[in-house]
């Protein structure tokens, strides 16, 4: 018994410095957790919402996708005036076989092209069709429609910075995109067309050169690359994403 009470005397408890070591052995491991999930917490938002913005920035391209594959639409080959190579083809002789093919009320498609080479620049672009087959481009809203990069508010909503616009001259212009950086449009010439006429041919073919020079090599676009670079502010952190697509052309007479 004697023994057995010597042992527990014997026994000590945690001292007040090995507590306020653990303490802080403790607090640190904590520290770096909590350090570790505010990262990835932060690292989730940020990928969350560049995310959402560049699926939004998607959309809008789709969206400009389907109207340019539209450009130049014309079932009854009456509504736009082609450039040749060295005239225009929408003279009297094709008014008179327009008039008689879709009866009255038509008159002459002279100067009304599929796009227009004097919008076909770096950051606009304005795309005609006929939709409605009536061998007129342009008097349905969905018909014309110019899609441009535009600065501050107005057309853009107040605190956004740029955004990609939508007239079709209906109404009030809609926007597409907001919180963007950059839009930029490439025009390549179809294969055959300065300047993708080297023999052998060029691989890829050059861009032409803007501003372009006239509506035969607005015409003659068989590509257009679209790049859209998005931007947005997360946390005090500007994040970007680029988007680029090609739209292949084939509207063409």
């Amino acid at each position: 018994m004697r023994a057995y009470l010597s042992h527990l005397r014997d026994e000590r408890g945690i001292t007040l410095a090995e507590l306020v070591v653990t303490l802080a052995l403790f607090g640190m491991i904590m520290t770096g957790v909590m350090m570790t999930w505010s990262k990835t917490q932060q690292a989730y938002f940020v990928g969350s919402e560049a995310a959402e913005s560049q699926q939004n920035v998607r959309a809008a391209i789709d969206f400009m996708v389907r109207e340019m594959r539209a450009a130049g639409r014309d079932v009854t080959v009456c509504a736009f005036d082609y450039a040749g190579p060295t005239s225009f083809d929408c003279g009297a002789t094709k008014a008179t076989s327009c008039a008689a093919k879709l009866g009255g009320g038509y008159t002459s498609c002279a100067n009304i092209f599929a796009m227009p080479f004097a919008t076909a620049t770096a950051s606009t672009i304005q795309i005609l069709s006929d939709r409605n087959d009536n061998g007129r481009a342009g008097d349905l809203g969905e018909e014309n429609v110019l899609y441009a990069l535009a600065n501050g508010a107005p057309p853009c909503p107040p605190g956004v910075s740029a955004c990609i616009t939508r007239d079709d001259g209906t109404g009030p212009v809609a926007m597409v995109a907001v919180d963007i950086a950059g839009l930029t449009f490439e025009y390549y010439p179809r294969p055959g067309f300065p300047p993708c006429d080297a023999v052998p041919p060029q691989n890829p073919c050059p861009a032409f050169t803007l501003p372009l020079g006239n509506q035969q090599q607005a015409d003659n676009i068989g590509r257009i690359r679209i790049t859209v670079i998005s931007q947005t502010t997360i946390g005090g952190d500007i994040v970007r994403r680029r988007l680029d697509t090609d739209v292949m052309l084939k509207n063409r007479a």
